[in-house]
């Protein structure tokens, strides 16, 4: 499990790294590709309670979120829901079918505001002029969107992996076991104190404070970890260990980025009106 986990990683996070300097449609198409896959495995995964959410409708609806923001900016979202809210109960409409219709068209968008509207938002930190310019301003020259990008992936996947193994190897105190039977107190503190290091590690290419280092780096952890938690409640509900398994030693895509959906969104409004 461990080879297949380093072997993954180290194909993986270098061409992470590569997409996400280069931007533009490269990185855009790489964004497209991890919500599209994701949302597959979500609606799979719903599909395994005999319920029906529109799987092709769902993902189209899905990739016309981050392909939207990348032309149009942060301040296209609110139209794209509202016509999605819309298309979906129109879709259910045209079954002529009142079974399940409510659960199946909440359970369609739920895919789309989890999952393709939270990761919508590292395009939004990759590409919005607005914090550079602002955080040049103070004094931080160094912040560009590419740093902000590589900067939570580092900071979150870091959080993600000490809790793994911190919790595997000295987790005794279990933390919400009726979600998750392996997450421990212990592998919450590792994830905090690694977000905290791995933050500060990050002042080497970005020029935060070090009180906001430390706020973020405490809230990163935290909150990576609540998006972690948030999923294994998903799994426990539909009686599934991984959303998928294209990933060997990770499982799905879903599950490599559970945390970052969390995380991303809270990192750019923190940058955004509090930095």
């Amino acid at each position: 499990m461990l080879l297949k986990r380093t072997i993954i990683a180290l194909i993986f996070i270098p061409l992470l790294i590569f997409f996400i300097l280069w931007g533009g449609v490269a990185f855009l198409g790489l964004v497209c590709a991890i919500i599209g896959v994701s949302l597959f495995e979500f609606y799979q995964g719903m599909r395994k309670k005999e319920r029906a959410p529109f799987l092709i409708e769902g993902i189209l609806l899905g990739l016309l979120i981050p392909v939207s923001v990348y032309l149009w900016g942060e301040g296209i979202l609110q139209l794209i829901l509202t016509f999605s809210v819309f298309f979906l109960f129109l879709r259910q409409f045209l079954k002529f079918e009142t079974r399940q219709a409510f659960i199946n068209i909440s359970l369609t968008l739920g895919g789309i505001l989890y999952i393709s509207l939270l990761f919508s938002y590292v395009l939004i930190l990759r590409n919005n002029p607005s914090l550079v310019q602002a955080s040049s301003l103070k004094g931080i020259n160094s912040l560009t969107g590419a740093r902000l990008v590589l900067t939570v992936f580092f900071v979150t996947w870091m959080a993600d992996t000490s809790a793994y193994f911190i919790g595997k190897k000295w987790g005794r105190h279990k933390l919400f076991p009726q979600f998750s039977p392996y997450k421990s107190l212990e592998g919450l503190v590792g994830a905090v104190l690694v977000s905290c290091i791995a933050m500060f590690i990050s002042r080497l290419w970005l020029g935060f404070s070090l009180v906001h280092t430390l706020i973020l780096g405490i809230s990163v952890g935290i909150i990576g970890q609540i998006g972690d938690f948030f999923e294994s409640m998903l799994k426990r509900e539909i009686k599934i260990k991984d959303f998928g398994k294209i990933l060997p030693g990770h499982g799905g895509v879903l599950d490599r980025f559970d945390s970052l959906l969390f995380t991303i969104p809270f990192f750019y409004y923190y940058i955004k009106y509090l930095l």
